[in-house]
């Protein structure tokens, strides 16, 4: 779906508005707490799972909601978690090799899509099954599961949301990386924001191919958005975010009405005003992980995708006391729809299909 620098890919939740608290501290993972065992499908028993990720919750999004529900995960099943984060992308067969090998360990999480063929030889090299992302070729059953996103489902509601806040008639949405994710969700925050009004316009900005952490991009790109009059800033970007949020609060101290959707994660406290966040793109991956355990369990384990979307749960836009009530209603008839069927909602995986979106 992506190339292999790429960090992911993603989804929404069901059919009526999540109300989404804030994310938990991380500080428990990797603690001995009490733990049961669970039976692989190898027959073996095991009583620890593992997540090695490139990088650390600080990044407010792919690595901080990856983390924080995989030891939620854990924690449901009875299991302990083993996590290393912030590995990079040097040498990632060796680390999740190691998280493979530890003692009582029956399912180790490789969450980047960077990390797929890395993952399928640690595999291969030590049995135990592994979960990628994206890339649903690199399925094996029994072996590698893979996780794919209708990331364009949640950008949809988030559109809706953006388009009966701004005053400006202008919305910006800021893109960190060559990534599927990011223009799958901005290809369907173009739908949903035009499906309130068609003559909205739509700017977006770049920061590169790669500029998934780039921080003091990420604020440069928001700025220029800003100062072209776009009210209601969407932002992709892992670390980027930071810089995102950074962009948004220096406008509103400077007197601007700017509001702010995030992405994947909760960035609740980057806020100098919380006025100015008006919701996130929230993925949740606990579901996915608990069935992935329990699937090896059955002797089942990737007989198929592991698609997060809005009808699983898998996908959310998240509540904040910015959301009237006209926005919660549209987007809880929105969210009906797409589960239905009754709207779909077309997925840009290039940004040439993007541009075409735009386009129109």
């Amino acid at each position: 779906m992506h190339s292999s620098i790429l960090k992911r890919t993603v989804l929404a939740a069901g059919s009526t508005l999540a109300v989404v608290a804030l994310l938990a501290a991380c500080s428990g993972r990797g603690n001995d707490t009490s733990a049961g065992s669970t039976t692989g499908s190898t027959g073996a028993s095991f009583s620890r799972m593992a997540i090695v990720t490139p990088a650390t919750e600080a990044d407010h999004g792919w690595n901080q909601v990856g983390l924080k529900d995989a030891q939620e995960a854990a924690d449901n099943l009875g299991l302990k978690l083993d996590s290393y984060p912030n590995v990079g992308y040097d040498n990632p067969e060796t680390n999740i090799e190691q998280a493979a090998k530890k003692s009582g360990v029956g399912f180790v999480i490789a969450h980047a899509s960077g990390f797929g063929d890395a993952a399928a030889k640690a595999q291969a090299n030590t049995g135990v099954p592994v979960l990628v992302t994206d890339y649903p070729s690199k399925q094996v059953p029994g072996k590698v599961g893979v996780i794919t996103f209708s990331a364009e489902q949640v950008g949809y509601l988030a559109g809706i949301a953006a388009a009966k806040t701004t005053q400006s008639k202008k919305l910006g949405v800021a893109i960190s990386a060559d990534d599927v994710n990011w223009y799958s969700m901005s290809g369907g925050f173009a739908q949903g924001a035009r499906s309130i009004d068609p003559s909205i316009q739509i700017d977006v900005a770049y920061i590169s191919a790669a500029g998934y952490d780039d921080s003091k991009g990420g604020k440069s790109i928001v700025q220029q958005l800003i100062a072209k009059g776009d009210d209601v800033v969407f932002g992709m970007g892992d670390g980027a975010t930071v810089g995102y949020v950074a962009a948004v609060n220096d406008a509103n101290a400077a007197g601007n009405k700017v509001k702010y959707i995030a992405d994947i994660g909760d960035v609740s406290d980057l806020f100098t005003s919380k006025d100015a966040l008006l919701a996130s793109a929230l993925w949740s991956f606990t579901g996915t992980y608990e069935q992935a355990v329990k699937d090896i369990k059955a002797g089942t384990y990737a007989k198929k995708p592991y698609n997060l979307d809005l009808a699983n749960g898998g996908m959310l836009l998240q509540d904040t006391p910015n959301l009237t009530s006209d926005i919660k209603s549209a987007v809880k008839d929105a969210t009906t729809k797409i589960n239905s069927g009754a709207i779909k909602v077309d997925q840009a995986q290039t940004k040439a299909q993007l541009d075409k979106i735009l386009a129109k």
